[in-house]
Parts: C-alpha cells; structure tokens; sequence
C-alpha cells in the first residue's frame, strides 16, 4: 500500500519550503492523533516489508525470560570457546533445526544445570 496522491504532494510542497533559503512553511492539512499514528505504521509497513518486521523494529528483541518487565533486557552471558567447538554448535544447530547457536547453548545449558541441580 502507498501513500495518496494528495499526500505525496503535500510531502513534495514539504520538501521544496525545506530547500527554499527563507524556509517558510506552506500552510496545509494537518495529521493528528490517531491518523498520524495510522501514516507512520503505514509508513513503516511499506519500508520493512511485513507486520512482524514492523514488531520487531518496534519492541525489539523478545525477551528469554517472559516474567521480565516490559523493557527489561534478559541477562547475557559472554563465554570464549574454541573455534573448533563453535563449529560443533553451528552443526548441531542445523541438525536440531534451530534458529540459532543461541537456542542451542540455552538448551545445553538448560540441560546442565536440571541435570546437575544443587539443593539451596
């Protein structure tokens, strides 16, 4: 979907007070409120493609931990592995069909640590 002719328009009379030396503004129609929002979704959608693009520019990476709050990044964790041993995960990561060696280092360790639980 693409913006109106009247609106290309308006933006093309935008464009030309931004280049004159002056820049007087053209007296025009305004958006407010929720039309504004609607154009810059829109805006968005054409850019990027999809409505999943436009969530994930918008909010971002998902959060690990869904009990986190809203804006609340998960907690990284930063390890050096050998070469040899990445290669490893990235096989394993297309033997599993998972989206990434991420996935698989949090289910390995998932693993790990369920498998060797210390009681408090």
């Amino acid at each position: 979907m693409s913006i109106s002719k009247k609106e290309q328009e308006r933006f093309d009379r935008m464009a030309a007070v931004e280049a004159t030396a002056d820049g007087d503004s053209e007296r025009g129609e305004s958006l407010h409120g929720g039309d504004v929002a609607a154009l810059g979704q829109q805006m968005l959608l054409d850019a990027l493609g999809s409505a999943g693009a436009v969530e994930r520019a918008i909010v971002g990476r998902p959060r690990v931990d869904k009990g986190g709050g809203r804006g609340q990044a998960s907690p990284t964790l930063q390890v050096r592995i050998t070469a040899a041993r990445k290669k490893d995960l990235e096989r394993l990561r297309l033997q599993t069909h998972s989206k990434s060696t991420s996935d698989v280092v949090r289910a390995a360790i998932d693993e790990y640590v369920d498998r060797h639980q210390i009681s408090a």
